[in-house]
């Protein structure tokens, strides 16, 4: 039945609208092709085959169907996917298996019924509708509020709990969910959100996968329940297998479209300044949810747009997350600017929104580029006539010019910045190369997930070298078929090597791929669809000639890298042999490592 659901799917879904819901893609001849989701590049190297349904990435490696795009870029198992596409396909899954309703299936399916739970608190129960009011008194209205999936948890130590065991759901499934907690020592649990306005949150397909949770109560007051010191104003879901603060941004879902759109993005600090910026018009606003931005989450917008606007609250713990969330960005390639709220009576967006309404749209379309908004802010607020104001400057605005990509707007700063500070500038570029640059510390962690990248490639070194032959062969089977014979199959792996033996055999004259390709399956037939996008992608343009060329490379290549791992092995034999004092071994493989190193090219 899965099988079934698999190729409904596939009829109905294009592998391209796919991907191209998830980050830019641009047509290339017959195929798109864009920059890879899962590795840093500049060029692409990310290409789609709507004839052949599959994407592959010549910089990384990675490839595969719409179902593997999907679970490698949100990080799921394949229920999941075919969840996921199923839904936006229009197909009902009511054949789905109950053995692969994984662990995460249920949370998704615990964390949609809380969700209706709270939705129903909020408009039928007493304190839910003076929580209602509340948010209305804020300036949103009802419709928004449906809209975004507003609830409330009753001010009650198990009303959840209760709700989602007559449901049908087990105590330790609701305990994962992070919905409740198991009382310490205890065999009872209780409900984690009490007496507060609750705000889903979405991944990016619109599943719900965790909350946030607002104190309320109907005095104005803390909630009760026993608690001795006041509870936090916010509260949110724990990490679940679901639910990663870290890799989430609220609202995203309903903002992406529109960021592609716009071709950038508005990110805010609290849920309400993103719903009221969206209910204002500006509708491509996501937020970090009081967090601390992460990488990842900046690897999450940048499938949409390269552009970020920052606006957080004007408070210190504002100030400094912008200055943290510019430091990420710009070291992740971001454009960045920033929005800022003129009125000093107003702290955030939703203030704003409050009081100005749609006028918001104005605001937030009048963001300034990072340079030039502390530019001003410093002018305003220093003495630049004074040593220890020139040194402000340069200590504010040096990291951030360091990490302009452009020569030219480098160049214009430090130019604008020696015309102002009446100083040359040598000494502007100077002390600007040399300012301790307190935006390093926010980049560590992009550091650290750089380091890694490199295996991915040296693992794959073996398949790229073999994809590249068969690319080569693909590309014009005609002119290859006499010298595939004098290839040494020993040099590859069995996969690469089943598939040259079936060419060795063919009628070469009436070679036609899609026959070719029939004969495999899984992975071996995967293998040679990113063979063949290969060649129509990045040997489109080579003559018979170039491609002969390509082909003796490769071969040598291929033959050279066999060499080397021979003479590692005799290595290793060689010093088994100096250890053991076996004379009589030591002169027969020094004889053969010699005949080997003649083999290589003078």
């Amino acid at each position: 039945m899965t099988e079934d659901n698999v190729s409904k799917i596939k009829e109905r879904l294009d592998i391209a609208d796919v991907i191209s819901s998830y980050i830019k893609i641009q047509k290339a001849g017959v195929n798109f092709k864009a920059r890879c989701p899962f590795h840093n590049e500049k060029t692409p190297s990310f290409y789609i085959s709507p004839e052949r349904q599959i994407w592959h990435c010549f910089g990384c490696q990675k490839g595969g169907d719409m179902f593997t795009f999907v679970k490698e870029l949100e990080g799921i198992e394949f229920p999941e996917a075919l969840r996921i596409l199923a839904q936006r396909a229009g197909i009902k899954l009511e054949t789905f298996d109950p053995a692969i309703r994984d662990a995460k299936t249920v949370l998704y399916e615990i964390s949609e019924t809380a969700s209706r739970f709270f939705e129903k608190q909020l408009f039928h129960s007493s304190v839910g509708k003076q929580a209602l009011a509340y948010l209305k008194d804020r300036g949103l209205r009802e419709d928004t509020i449906k809209e975004f999936r507003l609830g409330f948890a009753p001010d009650d130590w198990h009303s959840l709990g209760n709700f989602l065991r007559d449901c049908g759901y087990n105590d330790q499934d609701i305990i994962s969910s992070g919905l409740t907690i198991k009382r310490e020592g205890g065999v009872d649990m209780h409900d984690r959100f009490r007496g507060r306005i609750v705000f889903p949150i979405c991944d990016i397909n619109d599943q719900i996968i965790g909350f946030t949770g607002r104190i309320f109560s109907a005095e104005g007051g803390p909630a009760s329940g026993g608690e001795m010191e006041p509870p936090a104003k916010y509260i949110n879901t724990p990490q679940t297998a679901i639910y990663d603060k870290g890799r989430v941004l609220y609202g995203m879902n309903k903002a992406k479209m529109e960021a592609r759109k716009a071709d950038r993005c508005l990110l805010v600090e609290g849920n309400m300044d993103a719903i009221m910026s969206y209910q204002a018009g500006v509708k491509n606003v996501a937020a970090t949810s009081g967090t601390a931005l992460t990488p990842s989450q900046l690897q999450l917008l940048q499938r949409y747009t390269n552009n970020l606007d920052l606006c957080f609250d004007v408070d210190q713990a504002g100030l400094t997350a912008t200055r943290r969330g510019i430091g990420l960005a710009l070291s992740q390639n971001f454009n960045v600017k920033i929005v800022h709220l003129q009125d000093p009576q107003c702290k955030d967006p939703a203030d704003y929104v409050k009081k100005f309404g749609q006028k918001w749209q104005e605001t937030a379309m009048a963001a300034k580029p990072v340079i030039d908004f502390y530019f001003f802010k410093l002018k305003s607020e220093l003495d630049l006539s004074s040593v220890e104001g020139k040194k402000a400057v340069i200590a504010n605005l040096g990291p951030l010019i360091k990490r302009l990509v452009s020569e030219v707007e480098r160049s214009h700063w430090i130019s604008k910045l020696a015309a102002v500070l009446k100083t040359k500038e040598e000494a502007v570029e100077a002390d600007i190369l040399s300012v301790k640059d307190d935006l390093e510390v926010y980049t560590s962690h992009q550091q650290e997930d750089s380091v890694k990248k490199p295996s991915i490639v040296n693992k794959l070194s073996d398949d790229i070298l073999s994809e590249a032959l068969l690319a080569v062969l693909f590309k014009n089977p005609k002119i290859f078929h006499d010298k595939i014979d004098a290839i040494n199959l020993a040099l590859f792996d069995p996969v690469t090597t089943q598939i040259i033996s079936k060419l060795i055999k063919l009628d070469i004259k009436n070679f036609k791929f899609d026959d070719f390709v029939k004969q495999f399956e899984g992975d071996s037939a995967l293998r040679i669809e990113f063979a063949h996008l290969k060649s129509q992608e990045l040997l489109k343009d080579f003559t018979d000639k170039d491609l002969e060329e390509e082909f003796n490379q490769i071969k040598n290549k291929l033959e050279h890298r066999a060499l080397i791992g021979k003479l590692a092995d005799l290595e290793l034999d060689i010093k088994a042999a100096e250890a053991s004092d076996d004379k009589e071994k030591l002169v027969s493989l020094a004889g053969q490592f010699n005949e080997l190193t003649k083999k290589f090219p003078k």
